[in-house]
């Protein structure tokens, strides 16, 4: 079995999902070369050595780690439920909303996240979604890498040749899109 295969349906709190996204988290850090537990180049290196230098909060005895068992079951009755009213509420107040999909995400699909920015009653819905998507470029190629739709303080990527880690597949414009996000104005 590779290791990205399931036998188990992913909304599926059983062992054999939580051993499955093991498998995928050392897979995923099996790419990136040097893997061992110390190593600055991986994300446990990154997260548990300059990230938790900078910021100064994280007591000494933590440690980041990619896939916790506990925080999974904590929050496993969290999973897969609506939050079109706290995101109407937000939109009401101002607050800047960004949606991001990858085109190719079997997980969360780009359709699904369409359709439920749909059924948003916040006032600037019907401009928003009357607006044509603005193609977005990045890095030497010369094609789209991405769309963006704005209006107000809703924002909708769709990320092109991207799956559900938008940031590995693409981080070009993910970079931008972070940019994006963390440079803009509060409304």
């Amino acid at each position: 079995m590779d290791p990205v295969s399931t036998d188990s349906s992913p909304s599926s709190s059983s062992p054999s999902s939580v051993l499955q996204a093991l498998r995928y988290s050392t897979y995923l850090g099996s790419q990136l070369g040097d893997s061992s537990a110390g190593s600055s180049n991986t994300i446990d290196g990154i997260m548990n050595g300059v990230i938790k230098e900078k910021l100064k909060i994280i007591p000494k005895d933590v440690r980041w780690v990619e896939v916790s068992n506990a925080v999974y079951y904590a929050l496993v009755n969290d999973f897969m439920k609506p939050r079109i009213d706290e995101i109407d509420e937000l939109l009401s107040y101002g607050v800047n909303v960004t949606v991001y999909n990858g085109q190719l995400d079997v997980i969360c699909s780009t359709d699904g996240a369409e359709a439920w920015v749909q059924k948003l009653k916040w006032d600037g819905l019907k401009t928003f979604l009357s607006l044509p998507r603005q193609p977005l470029y990045c890095g030497p190629g010369k094609g789209t890498k991405a769309f963006v739709r704005s209006y107000k303080n809703l924002h909708f990527y769709w990320i092109l040749g991207a799956g559900h880690f938008v940031p590995a597949d693409q981080p070009c414009i993910a970079l931008s899109m972070i940019g994006s996000i963390t440079q803009s104005p509060a409304s």
